[in-house]
């Protein structure tokens, strides 16, 4: 823990500018009152989801917070020039085009509609599979692809690697959290949002016992945030680092707590505090093995607390 530390107080150190980092944060604070006041994202963002033209509003959507806060947080630095690299420009078109891409996708959930062999409740059991496993493979394949032409000398795709770290102040963290997800788990909203796949509505899906349905889910689940902390703290951290140095975090912390608006707000807000941790952990460590730990951690953590609470309430 104490080195966790010493890395943020070195990082705020070298990174930090006072009104840099009050106009990002004050930037992030009005997008999230706004969306949480008028349901943006559920509303509007969301209204398009099945359409063409979602592919482009999810990659408007997801990609604005990280161009403002990144020129917010350059221009107070006066280091403007730093977007005047080529490969920013390729990078983030690319890491935020698989990431809108393959979150807008779900023709998949058409062609299930076509097995006439399926029930309904088998068609949704897949569909939910195939959602949180989809971006895997082409995360994979378009990093790779990026990492080929400008980060060759990288002898791990953008921190996917298991040397460098100590798990231990994570460990820590988790235990800590654990308290909180217990109390959180009482509240309506909580309860409404977790699990992410409330089983008790879909019985007899493919002959499978209750518990082993629910482990398959939970599985894919939590192997899905492999995805998330190699875009967030891999591509947007360390993938970014020889293009914008520590001004690489911030932005990505931004882009960070926008994706966490379809959930409750105190995840929204929290995200902002274990994104900006996270990153800079990963910008000295070159590791995004804490954050798969964390992910995964309390994403499971929840769901066992739902899952408990609708057992024995």
């Amino acid at each position: 823990m104490r080195e966790l530390i010493q890395e943020i107080k070195q990082f705020l150190r070298e990174d930090f500018h006072l009104w840099g980092y009050v106009s990002v944060i004050v930037f992030i604070s009005i997008s999230t009152i706004y969306n949480y006041e008028t349901n943006f994202e559920k509303h509007t963002i969301n209204s398009y989801s099945g359409t063409n033209i979602s592919y482009a509003i999810q990659f408007a959507y997801f990609i604005f917070p990280y161009y403002a806060a990144t020129f917010i947080s350059l221009a107070f630095k006066k280091k403007l020039y730093k977007l005047k690299q080529t490969e920013f420009w390729v990078k983030s078109l690319a890491f935020f085009g698989i990431f809108a891409a393959s979150y807008a996708f779900r023709d998949y959930q058409d062609w299930l509609k076509t097995f006439e062999q399926f029930t309904r409740n088998e068609r949704v059991y897949l569909t939910r599979i195939i959602t949180e496993g989809k971006r895997i493979i082409p995360y994979l394949i378009v990093f790779w692809i990026v990492k080929k032409v400008y980060d060759k000398d990288l002898p791990h795709l953008y921190g996917l690697r298991f040397g460098g770290i100590d798990f231990r102040p994570f460990l820590w963290m988790l235990l800590i959290m654990l308290p909180l997800i217990a109390a959180s788990s009482f509240l309506p909203s909580f309860r409404k949002s977790y699990p992410q796949f409330k089983y008790w509505h879909y019985q007899d899906v493919f002959g499978l016992a209750v518990w082993l349905r629910v482990m398959i889910v939970e599985f894919i689940y939590g192997f899905d945030f492999i995805t998330v902390e190699l875009l967030f703290r891999g591509a947007l951290v360390i993938g970014m680092v020889k293009v914008l140095g520590k001004e690489a975090v911030l932005p990505m912390v931004a882009a960070y707590v926008f994706i966490h608006f379809g959930k409750p707000p105190g995840e929204a807000i929290s995200s902002f505090f274990g994104g900006f941790i996270l990153g800079i952990h990963s910008y000295y460590k070159k590791n995004i093995f804490a954050g798969i730990l964390i992910h995964i951690g309390i994403a499971w953590m929840m769901e066992a607390a739902a899952i408990i609470q609708h057992q024995f309430n």
